[in-house]
């Protein structure tokens, strides 16, 4: 059973080539246009090759807005877990250079395009936690189109991912659950949980059920609301006949 813990390092079996002690930064130098490499590798001079083994490549905290070209150029062919988090990045064309990606974390960019979100075949993770999203559908349809190989997928502290963390019910957060998974039957984990057998036939029927289809829509507006009222309108008919069963007893009794 994989595990993934959100805001920690991750270890995962398909990724576990990578270690704490082959992992890349780069530090950026802005007024020279130039870039310095500190990696304490067993050998330092070590530039990424394309051996298969892949590179990890993090470049969280430096408040950017895109990747330098440099950086781009030197590293996108050989970098398979790149770490964006908490930069400003929202157009993510740039990543179409990185064709051997298989782990991606957006975290905190606030708002970032998902209409630039480039084909990513070989992607397997992605985290867009605490991104501001509002439309998530338009994301999942996006992932959907982009991202054929994604397993894993965390989305939590959006507006758009309804949970109880963010006010919501549990019918709520169960609805956006059956959404993502209806759209990306691959998952096996979204957010914090394992996605279930169990889930994945209430995904089927519910993408049935609410005709889930090739474009985004707010399912929100009508999905959990939707079924609310329908309870709602059910208890009301159940009082009313327990009214007019009390009713009748009591006419009986005074006749």
């Amino acid at each position: 059973m994989h595990t993934i813990a959100y805001n920690a390092k991750f270890f995962i079996e398909n990724y576990s080539h990578v270690d704490d002690d082959d992992e890349l930064y780069l530090n950026y130098d802005w007024s020279s246009d130039s870039m310095s490499i500190k990696s304490n590798m067993s050998n330092s001079s070590q530039y990424p090759d394309s051996d298969g083994s892949g590179e990890r490549l993090s470049l969280a905290y430096e408040k950017l807005s895109k990747i330098p070209r440099k950086i781009a150029e030197k590293f996108s062919k050989t970098t398979t877990i790149l770490d964006l988090s908490y930069n400003d990045i929202k157009d993510l064309s740039f990543l179409s250079h990185f064709r051997q990606l298989n782990t991606l974390i957006l975290d905190k960019n606030p708002q970032p395009d998902e209409k630039t979100l480039p084909s990513l075949p070989n992607l397997s993770l992605l985290w867009l936690n605490h991104c501001e999203i509002d439309n998530v559908q338009k994301w999942v349809y996006r992932i959907r189109d982009c991202c054929p190989s994604l397993r894993y997928l965390s989305l939590m502290g959006n507006p758009g991912a309804t949970s109880s963390f963010n006010g919501n019910s549990t019918l709520e957060h169960n609805d956006y659950r059956m959404m993502v998974i209806s759209i990306l039957p691959q998952l096996t984990h979204l957010d914090d949980a394992e996605v279930t057998s169990a889930q994945r036939v209430q995904a089927k029927q519910y993408k049935h059920t609410y005709n889930i289809g090739q474009t985004p829509f707010n399912i929100f507006e009508s999905v959990g609301r939707g079924q609310q009222m329908s309870r709602k309108a059910s208890q009301r008919r159940q009082r009313k006949k327990e009214q007019e069963l009390q009713h009748r007893k009591e006419n009986e009794s005074d006749s």
